[in-house]
């Protein structure tokens, strides 16, 4: 029986997409195998959604910092076969001490931004990612998977089909934190644009500022749903920030523009203008005009002419079991 532990983090500073897209992931390897023993490691920082974990039926290994003796002591004492890292805290050379420390443990590296490691996989489930990027910066052997056919998409987007699309319907989906607060900025903008926008905010119940959005009776807001596809199908145009969330509207093919939140973010962003995309406004700049000219030009134009998405639901699992016998 192999044993995978999974290494990544949640909070309001830092943001649910790291435990969001490995749940994606730990659920598809269950899924897939059976027999597969899953376990996450994670500090129970504040603004956490640890709790999602659980309800997904694996268990979690507090841990009191991010040294590599802590997870060492981890991978030993539950004789892991995999570790799945995905924080930007653990770097090459952790990677190589915990390497160094337990030579047969396999491991796999999320990574966002093209940076080296050390690790026997390297996962960029980004749609602009490219396995050449990473040539020059990881050693021969490693397997790399980049790219829109290893995006990581929950299955509701891989299965959603099209469906009756509500006319002047916006939803703004800027995080399940949205620690800029950009959800009501944005709301507001729209409604002094068109006021016969009917607009949705999607968000979870770690937003700090879920209290305010509340208060606006203008928008219809959804907390914690567990039908975001069938929601975003229906409607015309979807704003939201330029991570996860964006490859799962691009995997429904709406109407899109998408804000820059997060330095991360940026090579997304490059990788849609080098694609002649220009739906990308950064958080500093937004401004009514701006936001105006925006929905503009994504009225008229057509972005998936410009884009080939291989989105696929099993390669990532195939490939990493095959790696692991």
């Amino acid at each position: 029986m192999k044993k995978i532990l999974f290494r990544c983090e949640s909070s309001s500073t830092i943001g649910l997409g790291h435990v969001k897209r490995c749940l994606v992931l730990a659920k598809r390897l269950k899924e897939y195998n059976k027999n597969l023993k899953i376990f996450f490691a994670t500090q129970n920082l504040h603004g956490n959604i640890n709790q999602e974990i659980l309800k997904s039926g694996f268990s979690i290994y507090s841990i009191r910092d991010n040294s590599v003796e802590m997870l060492d002591y981890l991978v030993k004492g539950l004789q892991i076969n995999l570790l799945i890292i995905d924080s930007y805290d653990i770097d090459y050379v952790f990677e190589e001490q915990l390497k160094i420390k337990n030579p047969t443990l396999k491991m796999l590296s999320f990574d966002d931004t093209i940076n080296p490691h050390y690790s026997d996989m390297v996962l960029n489930h980004g749609v602009q990612a490219q396995e050449k990027e990473y040539r020059k910066i990881l050693p021969k052997d490693t397997k790399i998977f980049c790219g829109s056919e290893y995006t990581l998409l929950r299955d509701e987007f891989l299965e959603t089909k099209r469906t009756k699309v509500t006319r002047n319907s916006v939803a703004v989906i800027l995080g399940g934190n949205d620690i800029l607060n950009l959800s009501s900025k944005i709301s507001n903008l729209l409604l002094e644009i068109n006021i016969k926008y009917r607009i949705t905010v999607i968000t979870t119940s770690v937003n700090p500022n879920i209290q305010e959005l509340m208060q606006n009776k203008n928008i219809e807001l959804l907390v914690d749903i567990n039908n975001m596809a069938s929601v975003i199908a229906t409607k015309s145009l979807v704003i939201t920030a330029s991570g996860g969330t964006l490859f799962e509207v691009l995997a429904l093919k709406k109407k899109f523009i998408n804000i820059e939140v997060a330095s991360n973010q940026k090579v997304v962003n490059k990788f849609l203008k080098n694609k002649g995309i220009k739906t990308t406004i950064k958080a500093k700049d937004l401004t009514k005009e701006v936001l105006r000219t925006k929905i503009e030009y994504v009225k008229k134009s057509n972005s998936y002419k410009k884009l080939t998405l291989k989105f696929a639901k099993n390669r990532l699992v195939k490939k990493i079991l095959k790696e692991l016998k």
